[in-house]
């Protein structure tokens, strides 16, 4: 009986049988390959239309416009501990004006154990010469606001001495030989904290 019933199946019911079967799966495998190609081919214009601040900006809370402090760069520099002998080399200078009032401003601002590497017979000579001192503080401000994930895309920035300051990240930011241990918002620009005098 049973073997009256399967030789009564033709063979073209056979693979009509066996096409409704696999149908569901030879079109699920199909649309999965080209759902796959759609997707591959978003990302790849994702990737090309991203700019390089779009792969760090939510890591970077000194852009975010609630972070704008109401203190300038001197305020900053004045009101801490930390920054007493660039104050010191500030005043010297006579640039206390502008980075008050002017910029905004990205300052390198070398920390009192920053000056205390350079020998006090060099550091006295520095302070007694305002337009060398000048052009010392000169070479630790550059012109606009650059927040650390800004100058972790730079291989250089130009500061106010007319020279160009090396970055690089190979671990922290280094500015030159400095490494910037944190940055300070200000209303006028950004203070990152460096651990070397730029000479």
């Amino acid at each position: 009986m049973s073997n009256a019933s399967t030789s009564s199946i033709s063979p073209v019911t056979g693979i009509l049988m066996l096409s409704i079967a696999l149908g569901p799966l030879a079109a699920l495998s199909l649309g999965s390959r080209y759902a796959d190609e759609e997707t591959f081919e978003r990302a790849r214009a994702g990737l090309q239309n991203a700019t390089p601040t779009d792969r760090f900006a939510h890591y970077d809370s000194l852009r975010d416009p609630s972070y704008g402090a109401a203190k300038s760069i001197t305020d900053i520099t004045q009101g801490s501990g930390l920054f007493s002998e660039l104050q010191a080399a500030i005043e010297a200078a006579g640039a206390e004006a502008m980075l008050s009032e002017g910029g905004p401003y990205t300052v390198f601002a070398p920390s009192n154990e920053a000056f205390s590497r350079i020998p006090a017979e060099q550091l006295q000579a520095l302070l007694s010469d305002k337009e060398r001192l000048n052009q010392v503080i000169a070479a630790h401000v550059v012109p606009g606001r650059l927040s650390p994930t800004e100058l972790m895309q730079l291989e250089s920035a130009p500061t106010l001495s007319g020279d160009r300051v090396a970055i690089s990240v190979p671990g922290m930011i280094k500015v030159g030989d400095a490494t910037i241990s944190q940055s300070i918002a200000a209303r006028n620009g950004v203070v990152h904290v460096i651990d070397r005098v730029l000479l």
